[in-house]
Parts: structure tokens; sequence; C-alpha cells
């Protein structure tokens, strides 16, 4: 029985055996970090009015059904359908007008951001939903210092400061959590396309180093979570949307809330003929979650995806040929079927548990398995891997000079067994095969971290982990070089710090300083290339990271920023270089200074909802990277002082946002962005672009019913330009243009039950 047969009995055995709805006789209202909210008012369609006690409960006697609203000064206000002698727990969203109200999760624990130290970003619902909702790319390049690269349709790369240099495809140096979990496999890679928007609705992205909680990677840390706590809801949601170059997305899901159960189902599909030729993409995923709160102690949580994709590769273009055609895929992609072909399924389970009101443990473990086939023009690769691990962290608060502080300690364990095959490819069909390995690959660390307020507006942090990790590559089979053999690489220990202190200055102004010390070692990828070598001298690329802050806001919150200075030395920077046969291959390259400012200023253009306007608010998002070379020689040239490859020096993005009370709603979105250096000589260059999209809709709701239309244009003034290229590229092949003007239209409906 093959991989996607398997992980589809086991979804829908488990959603027809398992109960949906618990019912009770208590309604009880909690924040998104489900805590209780206490004074929140509850009234009825005949005025009838309950306040929540300090657990956050009210006791309803209704004997007919009705609609309820649920209120509290600092959230916004939720309306639910309500059975006779049904209970539940309903989460509330936290009603944020300033950049500093924004609560993040950050290094350890959650907490408003003008109280943390480093660069932390959050992308909620209503930022997602501001594009086409076929990919994260749009929304995560409105943040200041990412760049969310898509060389041809679900083909991505992210770069955090410039951490994509080393990256000819997909993620590396950049940590992926999903619903608490390691995402990135312990070889190093993350496969980002897996996830449909359907399975992301909150994303919290942490700049720079973050290793000191959160092991290898120099470039940050991405956290995903697929359900927002606040938009649970007895309900059904339904969309679909179409546009240009044939994208046509479904998705439907089902929640059900009880009084200790909630339980949500989601399935998503995705097809898109692509831009270029040679880049059809489909993809299925099917999601199942469970929360189940035990008692006020413990909570449990379990998560099964399935993700089926199927994309091809149309590669780069040499500048004779982007000028010839830009739509054309590389000669010989279509010949040699460069594709990819991956099935992935994991398991995910966890506890939270309250063991006193100062002492908190959280503990997720997961299991997955996976089918990646990818023929290319050069090669073609078969894999088949299996992991598991889990993280688990403690919390305790305790009493120090008369206040409470907190520690954080816990361990992060991944362990994957890799089955890889290389064969030729002979017209898109495995041929002979070249070479066999087996791999294990292990990660572990330990990490601590310190909260200590030294006194009511001084905040010290301190924080650092202990890094092991080893690659066991038993090469089976070699017909290149008919030398089978195992190889082991283990990395020295790494001891990660991390020191940060926070000072307010009166409620609407902090500053923040913090110094950390990073690694990323190389990936599986890079060790084991395509052509057969066993790189096994390649080193972790080592760096110290310095970081100063600036948060606030006017006294009425009208105005917000949020400003990062920073500068980070990175030590044996990997960096690529092509072969004459197109392979790309990895070498530790000397040093790189990286020293930049990053911006986020908000505008909220209305103290309050006046006349026909609901809202009307303005985002600014400015970016200066002055990133270098230095004491780097390459085949005995001199590049020191050269532009870092693959990174822009400024880019530019501004938002305006408007809702109407009718229900009608618009997105405005321009982004702009300097020329890029494509290879280390700094010979050649993208060029600058700037692009505009835009997004309208209508929304409206009835007590059984809410329902969306919405239509937008991308890239309105058909500008030309790529979203990732091909960096050191073999041939001059570094263009993969991105689309020209393209429109879509969609439907979402939510029934509620």
């Amino acid at each position: 029985m093959n991989l996607r047969r398997y992980c589809l009995i086991i979804l829908v055995c488990i959603c027809a055996f398992t109960p949906l709805v618990v019912y009770g006789q208590t309604l009880t209202i909690l924040n998104e970090q489900l805590k209780p909210i206490e004074a929140a008012t509850v009234s009825n369609e005949t005025g009838e009015l309950w306040v929540t006690d300090a657990t956050g409960v009210v006791n309803l006697n209704l004997d007919a059904e009705q609609q309820l609203t649920i209120q509290h000064v600092n959230y916004l206000s939720k309306s639910i359908r309500w059975k006779p002698g049904q209970s539940a727990q309903v989460v509330l969203e936290a009603n944020v007008k300033s950049l500093d109200e924004v609560v993040v999760e950050g290094f350890t624990d959650n907490e408003k951001l003008s109280k943390m130290a480093g660069s932390v970003a959050k992308l909620e619902p209503k930022d997602l939903n501001r594009f086409d909702n076929f990919s994260l790319v749009s929304s995560v390049n409105t943040i200041p210092g990412v760049q969310f690269e898509e060389r041809a349709g679900a083909s991505y790369r992210v770069s955090i400061r410039g951490s994509s240099i080393r990256s000819p495809f997909g993620v590396r140096n950049v940590k992926v959590y999903w619903n608490g979990i390691p995402f990135t496999e312990p070889g190093g890679n993350t496969f980002l396309n897996l996830l449909d928007m359907a399975n992301m609705s909150d994303v919290e992205i942490i700049k720079g180093p973050s290793s000191s909680a959160y092991g290898a990677g120099n470039g940050g840390v991405i956290k995903l979570k697929s359900t927002n706590l606040a938009q649970l809801s007895n309900a059904t949601m339904v969309g679909v949307t179409g546009g240009s170059y044939g994208n046509f997305r479904s998705n439907v899901s089902s929640n059900w809330l009880g009084e200790k159960t909630s339980i949500t189902g989601k399935y998503a599909f995705q097809n898109s003929d692509g831009y270029r030729d040679h880049n059809q993409m489909q993809r299925h995923t099917a999601e199942l979650d469970l929360i189940h709160f035990a008692n006020n102690e413990k909570t449990y949580t379990a998560s099964m995806l399935y993700s089926d994709i199927f994309y091809e590769i149309p590669g780069g273009l040499n500048p004779t040929q982007l000028a010839d055609n830009r739509r054309q895929a590389r000669p010989g992609s279509e010949a040699y079927n460069a594709s990819i072909d991956h099935q992935y399924f994991i398991v995910k389970v966890g506890q939270e548990y309250e063991f006193s009101s100062s002492f908190r443990s959280d503990v997720n473990a997961y299991f997955y398995t996976r089918n990646f086939e990818n023929p290319f023009n050069l090669d073609y690769k078969r894999d088949k891997e299996h992991s598991y691990g889990f993280r688990a962290q403690l919390e305790n608060d305790f009493q120090l000079l008369g206040r409470t502080s907190s520690a954080t300690y816990g361990n992060e364990f991944q362990l994957a067994n890799l089955d890889g095959k290389n064969f030729g490819n002979v017209a898109g069909v495995a041929d002979t095969i070249r070479f066999h390995d087996k791999l294990s690959n292990e990660i572990s660390f330990w990490f601590a971290d310190v909260k200590l307020n030294l006194t009511e507006d001084i905040k010290l942090t301190m924080g650092a982990s202990l890094n092991h990790i080893v690659y066991r590559i038993n090469r089976v089979e070699d017909e290149i070089s008919q030398m089978p053999g195992k190889v082991t690489k283990e990395f020295k220990r790494v001891f990660s710090p991390r020191v940060a202190i926070s000072k307010s200055w009166g409620e609407h102004f902090s500053t923040h300083f913090s110094v950390s010390k990073g690694f990323s070692p190389p990936t599986t990828t890079e060790i084991r290339t395509n052509e057969g070598t066993i790189n096994s001298g390649l080193e972790p690329e080592v760096g110290t990271n310095y970081e100063l802050n600036l948060r606030g806001s006017t006294v009425n919150s009208r105005l917000s920023y949020d400003v990062a200075f920073f500068m980070f030395n990175l030590n044996e920077s990997i960096t690529t270089e092509t072969d004459g046969n197109g392979v790309v291959l990895f070498r530790n390259s000397g040093q790189i200074d990286q020293k930049g400012v990053e911006a986020t200023l908000q505008w909220n253009w209305l103290a309050n909802s006046t006349g026909s306007f609901e809202t009307l608010n303005s985002r600014l998002a400015l970016t200066h990277h002055d990133f270098e070379f230095k004491n780097f020689i390459d085949g005995g040239d001199d590049l020191s002082g050269n532009a870092l490859t693959g990174t822009a020096p400024n880019v530019v993005s501004f938002m305006t946002d408007f809702s109407l009370r009718s229900g009608l709603y618009a997105n405005f979105t321009f982004q702009y962005s300097d020329e890029i250096p494509l290879n280390d000589e700094n010979t050649v260059y993208s060029e600058a672009y700037q692009v505009f999209h835009t997004r309208m809709g209508y929304i409206k709701g009835t007590p059984k019913i809410d329902y969306e239309f919405f239509a937008g244009v991308n890239n309105l003034f058909n500008e030309e330009y790529s979203l990732g290229n091909d960096l050191n590229a073999f041939g001059q092949r570094y263009f993969q243009p991105a689309p020209e003007r393209s429109f879509y239209i969609g439907l979402n409906l939510k029934f509620k039950h």
C-alpha cells in the first residue's frame, strides 16, 4: 500500500471514530494564551447580560437557540450561536491598536513586543488574507529584513537578512516550526511548499541568530500555527479562488467546539498551469487538529497532516533566453521532466501541564514519513525518509528582589533515517544507479532562558544552548568512483549564548539591546552533493549579532513604530559555486559583515470608527542592508568588499487598508526592491523593480452564514521582474522571471452550526 492511500485511510478512520462535541452547562471565555478573561460581558438578543468571573466562566440557562455577543474592552467582540444545554470554551482575539501591543512567543514565552529584546514580527489571519491566498510570498514580503522568494511556482527560498546565499533551492539556514514541533528536518532542509495556506493561520518570524533557544540557524526562526484559537467556532468554512495562469484553489474546513474539546478537519486543493512553460503544480493537503482541555491544569493537543505535491521545474534562463521569451523553460527541463513529486505524512501530539501557578511544562513529540522523487536535467533522485523527535520545556516563575522573574529550560531532539538513491536520467526516466546512500541524521540541544525583572522598568534576559549534531552517511553503492564506504560527520559541540537588556521609558517607549552568538552547520544536501561528492570538510558558519531595538507609540496609539539596528559578523560563511556540468557545490568562504536598519511604522488614521468607515490603517516597512564579503578569496581573486550576493540594499513596502460598515473593504500594497548582485564578483545584477497589488471585497454575515466575495490584481502595472534568481549560476542562467499582471476572484462561505 503506497503512502498516499495509507495516510488518507488513517485520517478518515480517526475523523469517523473521534467524538465531536462534549456538552455541558457553562461558557468559558479565554484569551489566545488560554488564560481566563475576567469581566467579559455576554449578552443575548433580548438584552439579558452575564459577566464572567475570575475563572472566565458564566453559567447560562437558556431554553432556546439564540445569538450571543461576547465583549471586553481589551478584546474584539465575538458572536456565537448558542444551543440549550450546550457548554463551550471561546477564545477572544486581543484588540491590538499599535505594534508594541502585539503579543509574540519570541524566544521562549508569550509577552508583548514592547517588552521583548530582539527582532520579532507576527502575521495574523488579517495579514495573510490581504492577498490572493495562493501562497505566503506576498504576505511575508511585507516584513522588513525578510524576503520570501519564489523562483518558479511552488519553488521557494526564504532569505532573512541575507541567509539565502547558500540556498540554490529550498529553505536553509532558517529553522521552521509547525504547531510547536520542528518542521525543518534534521538534515537542515525545510519543505515549506508542502503546506497550504489552510495549514498556516499565524506566522511569527524571529530575525537573526536564535540558537540560544532554537538550535542551528543564523538566519532566524519561523513559527507556523495551523489554527488560530480566536477563530474557532462551531462552523464549516468553504472557499474557492480562481485566477490567471490556471491558478485554482479550493478549501473546506469544519470545526466542532464542546465544553472541553475542539476538533478541526481541513482539506485543500491547489492547481496552477504556471506562468512559464513546464511549471504546472498540483497539491492536496488534509489536516486534523484536536485540542482537549482535560482540566484547569492539563491541555492535550494533536495534529495530523498529509500533503501530496507535484510541480515542474522550468529552470533558470540566461540573458539571451530571457530577452527572447521570458516564459520559456530552460532547454532540457521538459525533455528530462525536471520536476518534484513529494508525499509527506506527520503526526504530532502535545501536552501543556500547569503544575502550579508558577510551574508549567510544554511537551510536543512527532513522527513523519515522506517519499521524494526528483528527476532533473542532470540526474534523478529518489529519497525515502522517516523521522521522529520531540521538544520539551519547563517554565518556572520565582521571586527575586521582590519581583516575579522566570526561567525556561528544556531539550529538543530529532533523528531521521534517509534512504537516498541517485540515478542517471534518460528522457525523464530513472536509468542506472549512480550512487546509493543510507543516512542517519541526529540533532539534539539543551537550552535555558532566564528573565530577571531587576526593577519596574528594566529586565535582563540570559539564554544559552548546547548543541550536538552528527550526520552518518553509508554509501552502499558507488558506480561513479567505485568507492563505497561510511563517513561520519560529527560537529563539535557548540555553546550559543544570548544576553539582552530591556528598558521601558514610560508607557509608550522602550529600548532593547542584545548580543547573541549563532551557528549554522552545513545541511546534508550541502555535504552530499548531486554529482556524488561527500564534502566532509565543510564546517559550520558561526557569527555574533549585536542589536538595538526601539519600540513605541504616541499617547493615543495612532502612530506606532518598531526599529532595529543590527551588526552581524559571520565567519566561515558557506557560499555556492557551480561546476561545468551545472552542479551546485558549496565552500567555506571567509567572513561576511552585515550591518542594517529595519523599521516598521503603522498609522491608525481613525481614533474610533466614524461615519461609514470601520477602519483605515497604513503601514510602512523599510529595509536598509549594507552586507559585504570580508577576507574572501575565490580562485586567487580577492572579492573582499564586494556586496553580498542575492541581497538588495534597500527594500520598501507600503500598505493601506480600509473597511466600511457596509462590509466593503480594500487592501493596497506597494513593494520596491533595489537591484541585486547575482554573482560574487558583482558583475551581474537583477534590475530594481516596483510592484503594486490590490484586493477588494465584500463581507456580510447573518446568524446562520457569513460570506465574502473578493477579487484582486497582482502586479497591476505589469512590471517585468523576478522574485528569486539563481546565484552564481553556470552559463549565466541567473534569471527566474516572475508572473506579469494577473487577476483572481474568490468566494468564502462560513456555515454556523
